[in-house]
């Protein structure tokens, strides 16, 4: 009888040693992914702000539901999911169950940690879960920056084995503890990473998108917008660090997409950039405005076009 209770005793504490077990983050080349477009227009589908929070209620089950038919509502080069993947202490599990279920979609995906996925646990808790073998998930640390945060990179997208589209995607990070009362209480983008995409951009030719969670502090200026502006305010970077005078200095970005502001989807154009919400997607998160996600393609000749879908279209 006591050789099973030893056995037992021995698994509990390796299961306590490897939970235990210090995970150190691993940065990583500045190299792009490469993927090849599969028609003539590059479509990707934006979703946002998931707020998986326990996994298995009807809530997130839902959430769950309405990805798998936006995805199913067109043939996506690429879904990009801009932050707040999960608000919950059981964060790093339902990361791993939303990897599962994103592989059986069979569409390339990308993510960006936003503000809430640090609430309770860690980023190295949620990069230790991701598999090595995955099929369809295109993400990296990136390059280490100083105050870079965590998952800052780009991808090239082929036509015909030709270099037509560029996108990056940055880490805007979560809360600060110190802050005045007109920045607020949000993270921004440091200079390392601002550096990391004028860098990029010196050697790019390419138009491009970029991809973050929490919105620059240009929304806040929105005028003539498009969509809608439902929150008290635009919950904004703390500073403005200088990345949108960089994108209009190099003048190839068309657009930027974020999330992080649930009951705002707005677009609107400023010096001929495209500021842009996505539509939150998770049933769990606040906000009475229909989840869904948004749509965004690039023409052969290179036009953007956007739109929102909502949970009763799909």
């Amino acid at each position: 009888m006591r050789k099973p209770l030893i056995f037992l005793l021995g698994a509990f504490a390796l299961f306590l040693f490897s939970a235990c077990t210090p995970y150190e983050i691993i940065y990583t080349d500045n190299e792009p992914f490469v993927l090849e477009m599969k028609g003539e227009n590059l479509k990707i589908l934006q979703i946002t702000d998931l707020h998986l929070t326990y996994g298995y209620d009807y809530r997130d089950r839902q959430t769950f539901e309405l990805i798998k038919r936006l995805n199913e509502q067109d043939d996506y080069d690429l879904i990009v999911i801009t932050g707040d993947l999960t608000m919950s202490p059981s964060g790093p599990a339902l990361f791993s169950r939303l990897i599962d279920f994103m592989e059986t979609l069979k569409t390339p995906w990308t993510f960006i940690f936003g503000n809430h996925e640090t609430d309770f646990n860690t980023y190295e808790d949620y990069l230790k879960r991701i598999p090595n073998d995955t099929a369809y998930l295109y993400f990296k640390v990136g390059p280490k920056l100083e105050d870079g945060g965590v998952g800052n990179f780009h991808f090239i997208f082929n036509k015909d084995d030709t270099p037509f589209y560029k996108l990056y995607l940055l880490d805007s990070k979560a809360e600060r503890d110190i802050y005045t009362e007109e920045e607020g209480e949000y993270d921004y983008l440091s200079l390392a990473q601002i550096d990391w995409y004028k860098d990029l951009m010196d050697d790019d030719l390419l138009p491009s998108l970029v991809f973050m969670h929490i919105p620059l502090r240009q929304y806040i200026e929105a005028v003539d917008y498009e969509g809608y502006f439902l929150e008290d305010k635009v919950y904004a970077q703390g500073v403005d660090t200088g990345f949108f005078d960089a994108m209009t200095f190099f003048g190839r970005t068309q657009g930027i997409f974020v999330g992080h502001d649930h009951l705002n989807d707005f677009t609107f154009t400023k010096d001929g950039i495209l500021l842009a919400y996505g539509r939150a997607t998770g049933l769990n998160g606040y906000g009475n405005l229909e989840k869904g996600g948004r749509h965004i393609e690039i023409t052969a000749e290179g036009e953007l076009i956007t739109d929102v879908i909502v949970l009763s279209e799909v």
